[in-house]
């Protein structure tokens, strides 16, 4: 091709682009975006809504900015509707409701069990630590009280022979049946904790059969539990007396400490310690008698009556876990915060919420 064609050419494809940017540039400026003003019109259709809202007349920049107006108050409408659907569903869905009512009762319930545990805690180191002697009798009581003097144990127990047939022997037989139904209600009693009632129920028949091991066995615990530990202590002797036992020498020798008779403890812990009934006992009887030493302020002594013969067992029972704590406590009061929380640890590892030894452990961490 020549030279002349080309130049031809050049000059053709020249003239159509600058016609086409004419055309283009020729147009008034401040127009509506190129995607509103080249789409189909649909505004005409029956329901459709212009995609721009505003006069049609105003220029576009103006209609983009109402556009933009437009489309945030939609967002806000949107969203406010979708936070209100959001809280109706979450205050008046039944389901959420009752899960959460589920969990405050969960929650009201642990609190209630934690201040059980809190208050028996408290009543176990009340009477660990309780001490009722005021000044004034200080100073009448002599510093060390004698011995009540008791015979020495039998070999042999009389609580063979059933209770009726005691009744019936003290008091004739149409007696004796008024007298054991009152002592079976009397009993309920003390079963329901309703201790003032169960005395009213047993009080006549101590002095109508004061001779019969059982009534004086229910009346010496009825006291104990009312905190009456003079009376307590006097029906638990007759108990020992009249049924050659030591069941229940833990309770007497807390009576008898309540007093600060510190000899009757001594004796007693040695008559226990000789029969040896069973473990729970001779544990509970241990207690009492290393804490006689710890109301004394002796704590080495009460640390070492504990400490004797202690291991701590795979599958603790009821007395391990009683003899632990009462160990545990001690050192707390002893200024030997290291074991005592090592041994509340270890009371919380074998049971769980047992008393107050939850508590201890974190109050020593």
């Amino acid at each position: 091709m020549s030279s002349s064609g080309k130049d031809k050419q050049k000059s053709s494809t020249s003239r159509g682009r600058s016609s086409k940017g004419a055309k283009s540039y020729g147009r008034k400026s401040g127009g509506a975006p190129r995607k509103y003003s080249k789409g189909k019109n649909t505004s005409s259709k029956t329901g459709s809504i212009d995609p721009i809202p505003g006069n049609q007349n105003w220029g576009g920049l103006a209609r983009k900015g109402v556009l933009r107006v437009h489309h945030d108050d939609i967002k806000t409408v949107e969203e406010q509707a979708n936070q209100s659907d959001a809280t109706e569903e979450l205050f008046e869905d039944p389901e959420v409701l009752r899960l959460r009512e589920e969990r405050a009762q969960k929650r009201e319930q642990r609190d209630a069990r934690k201040r059980e545990l809190q208050a028996e805690a408290k009543a176990a180191l009340d009477r660990a630590n309780s001490k009722t002697v005021r000044k004034s009798e200080d100073a009448k009581r002599p510093s060390k009280i004698k011995q009540y003097k008791r015979k020495p144990l039998s070999n042999k127990r009389n609580s063979n022979q059933d209770v009726s047939a005691k009744l019936r022997k003290i008091l004739g037989s149409a007696d004796s049946q008024k007298a054991y139904k009152r002592l079976r209600e009397a009993d309920a009693f003390f079963q329901q904790d309703q201790f003032p009632e169960a005395k009213r129920k047993l009080a006549p028949l101590i002095k109508k059969a004061g001779k019969v091991s059982e009534i004086q066995e229910l009346y010496g615990l009825i006291c104990y539990r009312l905190n009456d530990y003079a009376n307590a202590a006097f029906a638990l002797e007759q108990f020992r007396s009249l049924a050659q036992s030591t069941e229940r020498h833990p309770i007497l020798m807390d009576c008898y400490r309540s007093e600060s008779r510190w000899e009757d403890v001594k004796y007693l812990w040695g008559e226990l310690a000789d029969v040896s009934p069973d473990a729970a006992t001779v544990a509970e009887g241990k207690i009492v008698y290393a804490n006689s030493f710890a109301d004394q302020g002796n704590y080495p002594k009460a640390i070492n009556i504990l400490e004797k013969g202690w291991r701590a067992p795979q599958r603790p029972q009821e007395h391990h876990l009683r003899k632990a704590y009462a160990l545990a406590d001690l050192y707390d009061r002893a200024g030997m915060p290291v074991k005592a929380r090592e041994l509340f640890a270890w009371i919380n590892a074998s049971s769980i919420n047992y008393l107050d030894a939850s508590d201890r452990y974190e109050e020593l961490t």
